[in-house]
């Protein structure tokens, strides 16, 4: 009896209708595998961009951070221009002379280098480029001077410049340099 049932086992597997029925079955376990393959891809595409967009929200957050108060700098240096500009033009000869405005010019002086400090602690850089090399990315040329000095060259700075954190916020506006004209 047992070999009879082996023999309809044997039967039965070789039956057409089994064969259909496991290719059938084959057929589905390769489609379902191939189903999982792509969304197992989309999966991991998914998580790719995810970390992109978190890196890209992090470096926008960073650079709004690092450059939140460029408008505030850039009305800050006008008045440190100002403030530099009445310093440089106080009369020299009457400070000596004076004690209480020598003393005044003192507490300018030092005012003026705790002004430098706080700026410079807060990555912003005056650009005062006499004798240097022109910089397009940080002077503005506005005039050509006929001059001994190196062609190219600044030679007079009309306003400082100013930069915060490798980023321009003001060119510094320049004469240059132009070699002097030799008449025979």
């Amino acid at each position: 009896m047992q070999e009879n049932q082996e023999i309809k086992q044997e039967n039965q597997s070789e039956n057409p209708e089994n064969i259909n029925k496991d290719n059938e079955l084959q057929n589905k376990i390769i489609e379902l595998e191939q189903k999982l393959t792509e969304q197992n891809d989309k999966f991991l595409r998914t998580l790719a961009e995810l970390d992109n967009v978190r890196r890209r929200s992090r470096e926008e957050n960073e650079k709004t951070a690092k450059f939140a108060i460029a408008n505030f700098v850039s009305d800050l240096v006008t008045v440190a221009e100002n403030f530099f500009m009445a310093s440089e033009n106080a009369p020299k000869d009457e400070i000596e002379k004076n004690l209480a405005i020598k003393n005044y010019a003192l507490a300018i002086e030092m005012t003026e280098k705790e002004l430098l400090k706080v700026l410079e602690k807060n990555q912003v850089k005056r650009i005062f480029p006499l004798n240097q090399d022109f910089d397009h990315n940080f002077h503005e040329a506005i005039a050509s001077i006929e001059s001994e000095a190196k062609e190219g060259s600044v030679v007079q700075v009309i306003q400082a410049g100013y930069s915060m954190a490798d980023r321009l916020i003001r060119p510094a506006l320049v004469s240059v340099a132009k070699a002097k004209n030799i008449e025979n």
